[in-house]
């Protein structure tokens, strides 16, 4: 683009620069709309949050508009029930499916990685899982738990004679709700750890054993330094994604049995349809300090292993 192709006031002062200044002039006024856009789709939602989260509104008691309150929703966060125990399993349920996710997710990366026949077949019928949305995994999977007419523990009653109430029991309800979440996006994971280990050369494993070293020492020693950047990157990211979950633990048990399997997106969307804006937005913000924290420690454990490398 020339000056000539710029409106007039803008030709004298673009004449004084060179190519290269003009270049970034030009390409800065581009992006100035898409960068406005997405500051105040990114930031106005916040700010709207943090200002609710210290008042008490709600529409149809509070016809004058939000009342300031200081910080009592969040006092009232620490003396909810609910709210704490939503919590406590939002924290076990991402933890404990995304450390399944990565250790499973490296298992499944490694027998696609081995040579044998129909590697292509195998790797587009693992990928079949993470295809399927969510909805429709967790719909199949809380008819597959169901006490009376499910397949898991048919399986379970006929094969191993063991008897379990998936969904009735809180404990087996909260681990029915993992191990959905793991076989969902456990194919997602290996993927990309697959993509890393091609990356890895064979004459390091070769020389490893030549050396004497075992499967589990190349696996220790060569296969997870190499893929730490990787691992830490990845489990970032499924560790942020899962602890804004809702839709999974909603459609296949409601939060329930009681509260058992309650996350905090959910208790957000409850206080929201109940009309408790503020309240709600106290939550979020909760759920934002904890993203941020988690982000930091993420961010902190790669940069120390980048340094160390």
């Amino acid at each position: 683009m020339t000056p000539l192709a710029l409106p007039r006031r803008l030709r004298t002062p673009l004449a004084r620069l060179t190519l290269r200044q003009r270049f970034y002039v030009i390409a800065i006024i581009l992006l100035i709309p898409a960068l406005a856009l997405r500051t105040f789709t990114a930031f106005y939602p916040f700010i709207q949050t943090a200002y609710l989260s210290l008042h008490k509104y709600n529409p149809a008691f509070d016809h004058n508009g939000p009342v300031f309150t200081g910080l009592n929703n969040f006092q009232r966060i620490a003396n909810d029930p609910v709210v704490r125990a939503s919590i406590g399993y939002t924290l076990l349920f991402v933890v404990a499916a995304t450390f399944l996710q990565l250790t499973l997710g490296l298992a499944v990366a490694h027998l696609l990685n081995a040579p044998f026949r129909l590697k292509a077949l195998s790797r587009t019928l693992v990928l079949i899982p993470w295809a399927i949305p969510m909805v429709i995994a967790a719909l199949g999977f809380r008819w597959m738990f169901d006490d009376q007419f499910g397949m898991i523990p048919d399986l379970l009653r006929r094969g191993l004679g063991v008897q379990m109430k998936w969904l009735i029991d809180p404990y087996n309800a909260k681990l029915a709700v993992i191990s959905v979440a793991v076989w969902k996006s456990t194919p997602f994971v290996a993927l990309v750890l697959l993509a890393g280990l091609q990356g890895i050369s064979q004459d390091l494993y070769e020389a490893a054993k030549v050396d004497g070293a075992t499967r589990f020492t190349s696996l220790r020693f060569i296969t997870i330094p190499m893929l730490m950047p990787l691992l830490i990157t990845t489990g970032m990211f499924m560790v942020v994604w899962q602890l804004a979950v809702f839709d999974l633990p909603f459609l296949m048990t409601g939060g329930g049995p009681g509260f058992s399997t309650t996350v905090i997106a959910q208790k957000i969307y409850l206080e929201s349809n109940s009309l408790n804006y503020g309240y709600a937005a106290s939550i979020g913000m909760v759920l934002v300090g904890i993203v941020a924290v988690v982000g930091a420690i993420g961010l902190w454990l790669f940069r120390r292993f980048d340094v160390s490398e």
